[in-house]
């Protein structure tokens, strides 16, 4: 049996079940969506297929085939979390032997978001002890995204990270969908501590969108950085002094001072 562990709900759901009878007549395919039997195909049966009513399953029966080594579904309008739970195949031969074979998959029905999150109203460069203020909004996704900020790698949480609700965006899809996007807020003071002791040290920011209950193997996450610099004035005018030509200490301004000294000199002779 296949079947895919996520399933968007935008489309059709494909089902396959194959089987090798060795000999033996078939009696019987029969599909299950948690334990409740929804579709059976009984090829010796006058009515050879037979539907159940199992809320979150339509299957779509003129897209759909059983043969006598396969058994071929389409379901169509799903919906979230109704179409979601384990599907299971369960072949049967007939009598005398009424040999039984079956195997289940769980599916997960949800619409991921596709595009990465968006990071707004961060600039280029700050100062230390500035407030760097900055949004991150979600791609569509059924059910509603989830955000992480990281700094430099690491989660950021508690008070420097909200969720902005007048940002909240939802988008229907024929009543059965319901699209929403995630808006949050990263605010955090430049403190000497995020700096290494460098005029200049850069800053990893970076909005991470996730799908709670969803496997990350199965649907990775979406994230976007950005790179900011964070400027210590102390240092940037420290190294100016240093380098500058009229520093103390530094051989142009030792010539500098031999010449005046000369030119005073000679006047007063």
């Amino acid at each position: 049996m296949t079947a895919p562990a996520l399933q968007d709900p935008r489309k059709d759901m494909k089902l396959h079940c194959r089987f090798d009878m060795g000999g033996e007549e078939l009696y019987a395919v029969k599909w299950y969506k948690d334990d409740h039997e929804f579709f059976r195909y009984t090829p010796a049966a006058t009515v050879t297929i037979t539907q159940f009513p199992v809320i979150g399953v339509h299957v779509d029966k003129h897209s759909s085939k059983c043969m006598p080594d396969g058994c071929d579904l389409l379901l169509k309008e799903l919906s979230r979390p109704q179409s979601s739970g384990a599907y299971r195949c369960e072949v049967s031969t007939e009598a005398p032997a009424f040999r039984l074979a079956s195997q289940t998959h769980n599916v997960t029905v949800a619409a991921v978001p596709e595009d990465r999150p968006k990071i707004e109203g961060i600039s280029d460069s700050y100062l230390i002890g500035d407030l760097l203020i900055a949004q991150c909004t979600s791609g569509l996704g059924d059910p509603k995204p989830l955000l992480t900020w990281y700094v430099n790698k690491q989660p950021m949480t508690g008070k420097s990270v909200r969720e902005l609700n007048s940002a909240f965006v939802t988008e229907t899809h024929n009543d059965r969908i319901h699209l929403k996007s995630t808006t949050t807020q990263l605010r955090l003071l430049l403190d000497k501590k995020l700096v290494q002791n460098r005029p200049k040290t850069p800053l990893e920011v970076t909005c991470e969108s996730s799908t709670e209950g969803i496997n990350q193997a199965v649907a990775p996450p979406l994230s976007s950085t950005k790179i900011v610099m964070i400027l210590d004035q102390n240092q940037l005018v420290n190294n100016q002094k240093l380098h500058s030509p009229y520093s103390g200490g530094s051989k142009t301004t030792e010539k500098i001072a031999i010449v005046l000294f000369l030119v005073i000199f000679v006047r007063w002779c």
